[in-house]
């Protein structure tokens, strides 16, 4: 959009109005340098064209995320205004009330207390714990944290904490470089005795042009296309949370490499066969 693009945008929007959101372009370039600012979202100006947009090659994965929820928002706003046209997924909360207090506990190295519902049964402990730091996997949140009560680093859901109280008690920082012990891994779980390995995996076309726009991980490098296959390499642990998501695929996927995984997706695939005899 041009700076009177985006004028008469705002202008057309009665809660844009109200709030007095229509600026001389002196201070919209202001705004856009507050934007940069704070939030690492670096907004150009084509001088051909005299129009701006987001310069994506050097926005981070934070400031994505961020871009991504404005959107999402201003969607919602726009649909209490037109109807019923976006649909949600139906599902429960993820937890995401809690991301701020535990945030400022990690920060200010202060211990919280909660009481934690178990994903395999239906039991209920109470957990008073160290907050290291957060980490999303597969649509959810997690708090990974030292318990007090055996000084081991745990995986806590945030969608199954309840009554999270952040406490006084302050602890010393715990030398835990939580992006290195999760970057080699898929999903939430690490600390196995799995090494990361080179995994090739052979999808049909039509399911490798998703996994091409969508990457299972960031280790994901293309090696091969033609017409009857697209071929991944990763680096990667091939932990259970992996050998699940390669499953999910069904007859799209196969293993080319190394012979323990693809041993391992065999005796899975012949157990889920058992299942129906």
């Amino acid at each position: 959009m041009s700076y009177e693009d985006v004028q008469d945008e705002m202008a057309d929007d009665p809660d844009s109005v109200e709030e007095k959101l229509l600026t001389s372009q002196r201070t919209f370039q202001r705004d856009l340098e507050d934007i940069a600012s704070i939030h690492n979202i670096v907004i150009k100006c084509n001088r051909s064209t005299n129009k701006y947009y987001i310069n994506e090659d050097v926005e981070e994965t934070h400031s994505q995320r961020l871009r991504e929820n404005f959107d999402l928002l201003n969607a919602i706003r726009l649909s209490k205004s037109f109807g019923n046209q976006l649909i949600f997924e139906e599902r429960k909360p993820l937890g995401t009330h809690h991301l701020a207090g535990l945030l400022h506990a990690s920060q200010n190295f202060l211990e919280v207390d909660f009481e934690y519902y178990k994903f395999w049964d239906t039991s209920i402990s109470n957990r008073k714990v160290k907050p290291i730091a957060l980490k999303e996997a597969r649509n959810r949140w997690y708090l990974i944290a030292e318990d007090t009560k055996d000084n081991i680093i745990k995986n806590f859901s945030l969608d199954r904490i309840k009554n999270l109280e952040i406490t006084k008690d302050k602890f010393k920082p715990i030398q835990y470089q939580a992006y290195e012990e999760f970057k080699d891994s898929f999903g939430i779980i690490n600390g196995t005795d799995e090494e990361p390995v080179k995994v090739i995996l052979s999808f049909t076309p039509r399911e490798g042009r998703y996994v091409e726009s969508l990457p299972l991980h960031h280790s994901q490098q293309l090696i091969l296309r033609n017409n009857d296959e697209i071929r991944f390499s990763y680096f990667i642990r091939p932990t259970y949370d992996f050998r699940m998501e390669i499953l999910s695929y069904g007859d799209q996927i196969k293993v080319v490499e190394p012979e323990s995984l693809k041993s391992e997706i065999k005796k899975e695939l012949k157990s889920c066969i058992g299942n129906y005899e």
